[in-house]
């Protein structure tokens, strides 16, 4: 009976995958890519990736550590430079960017809409969970790239409710999917991996985590993945721009074939991953 399993290469098989080189050898441990040789944002990609979704932590709780990590990685005089050219040539974009629309998502604005209604529904949100719509960057926008990051963070929980690619952990990953496939095909793509890049980490560490801890949720996760890469592909501009206080009295059925959302899951159809991948 078989005790052990081997992983390691034959010698000739790894000369041969290595291609018979050696990386250059220094005093300090550093790569090509600025990434890498963050230690912070190397450090979370790890522990996002390899990590157990425990009952004792939320989990979203190292997100305030992964938005310092991206902070530190990223190159702000050259995104600022590509926000600019993506205003110019995407006029739309740019006036977009410009309005600096922002509105109050609180639950006095959203009272008295009709069963079905997209009101209704944020009403009913934040009255049983408890929940705030607007719960990050709640300050002044001091530049363009800010106002995006604090519209995006606003519309979030109402894009769950209108695509029906709900909060949970696979269908928090369809949507990534969605958005960066409508960021694609509208965006020069280096704007496009830009913006969407912090969203590309979580997809891409949850994958792993669930691959290593939690693999009966894996056929949801792709599933998930697929329904928002398909949903995505339909969008003629990015999702984040959709002024949705347009539309709080429109039944979410008409507002899911308005915008080509029908490649969303029902209601509830992922529910059972919470409790599947967590513990």
């Amino acid at each position: 009976m078989a005790t052990a399993v081997e992983f390691k290469l034959a010698e000739s098989e790894a000369i041969y995958m290595k291609g018979g080189k050696e990386p250059v050898t220094s005093s300090v441990l550093i790569s090509n890519s600025k990434y890498l040789n963050n230690p912070l944002f190397r450090d979370l990609y790890a522990q996002m990736g390899l990590k157990r979704d425990g009952h004792d932590l939320p989990a979203a709780f190292l997100i305030p550590e992964i938005n310092r990590a991206f902070g530190e990685v990223i190159d702000v005089p050259r995104l600022m430079e590509m926000l600019e050219s993506e205003k110019k040539r995407i006029p739309e974009f740019g006036d977009w960017i410009d309005s600096r629309f922002v509105s109050d998502l609180s639950i006095e604005t959203v009272k008295g809409y009709a069963a079905g209604t997209l009101g209704r529904r944020i009403h009913d949100f934040i009255e049983e969970t408890g929940y705030q719509l607007d719960f990050m960057f709640t300050g002044e926008p001091r530049n363009d790239y800010e106002y995006m990051n604090k519209r995006r963070v606003q519309v979030h929980d109402i894009e769950h409710m209108v695509t029906g690619l709900d909060p949970s952990p696979v269908g928090e990953m369809g949507l990534v999917t969605a958005h960066m496939i409508a960021n694609m095909n509208y965006f020069e793509l280096e704007f496009a991996a830009e913006i969407s890049r912090h969203g590309m980490f979580l997809c891409s560490t949850s994958m792993m985590r669930a691959a290593c801890h939690y693999p009966v949720i894996l056929p949801a996760y792709f599933e998930s993945l697929a329904m928002g890469r398909a949903l995505g592909a339909k969008q003629k501009k990015p999702i984040f721009m959709i002024r949705w206080e347009d539309y709080y009295d429109w039944q979410i059925a008409d507002i899911r074939e308005e915008f080509s959302f029908q490649d969303g899951p029902p209601d509830g159809h992922w529910q059972w991953t919470f409790d599947a991948s967590t513990g």
